[in-house]
């Protein structure tokens, strides 16, 4: 289960704001990037029925404020995955399964990306993808079958390439986002939307 937490675009009682966040729910809650107010995080939380304390661990993409602004004030005391080149604290982790189905895809340009494997199917989660998500695609490729892109896709133009995946969430950090929205496979991202993978 996946759970927008953080996105310029909200559901109706949720806040929306520059950034980006989500939970995964995979055998352990992880927290993929902060957001940057950590006010706005903390309603959507709590609408979503989220507690802090449920968290295990927080995989952070790239330390720019709108992806690891919440971060210090979250004062989580769970482990916290960081790219190597950050000057955030916390795990630095290259290419390599860092929990068991949670692989970085490890940093390109100051960014990693996340693939989650659930059985033969893996979902990616991106930041920005400033590191390019071609790149990313092209590393997850090699852990088996992609099921569905989560994330930003900043630049990247070719998007029908996109319509060969079951499912594909282009949020914050999208360019071309409205014409992907178009796409059959393509769901709509939104702060408070809970999608069942």
């Amino acid at each position: 289960m996946v759970k927008i937490v953080y996105d310029n675009k909200a559901l109706p009682g949720f806040k929306a704001a520059w950034g980006f966040s989500c939970l995964i729910s995979h055998d352990i809650n992880l927290l993929f990037d902060t957001g940057w107010r950590y006010s706005v995080l903390m309603h959507n939380m709590k609408k979503l029925g989220i507690d802090l304390e449920e968290i295990d661990a927080i995989f952070i993409s790239h330390a720019h404020y709108d992806h690891a602004g919440s971060l210090k004030k979250m004062k989580f005391r769970g482990k916290i995955y960081v790219p190597p080149s950050s000057n955030l604290k916390g795990i630095k982790v290259g290419e390599e399964e860092f929990l068991p189905n949670f692989i970085s895809t490890g940093e390109i340009n100051g960014e990693q990306s996340l693939i989650v494997r659930d059985g033969s199917k893996l979902i990616i989660f991106t930041g920005c993808s400033h590191n390019g998500l071609k790149n990313v695609i092209r590393i997850a490729e090699k852990y088996g079958k992609i099921y569905g892109i989560i994330g930003g896709f900043h630049d990247f133009k070719e998007v029908e390439m996109l319509k060969k995946y079951p499912l594909v969430m282009p949020c914050h950090c999208t360019k071309l986002k409205k014409q992907i929205e178009n796409f059959e496979n393509a769901v709509e991202c939104m702060a408070g939307k809970v999608i069942e993978i």
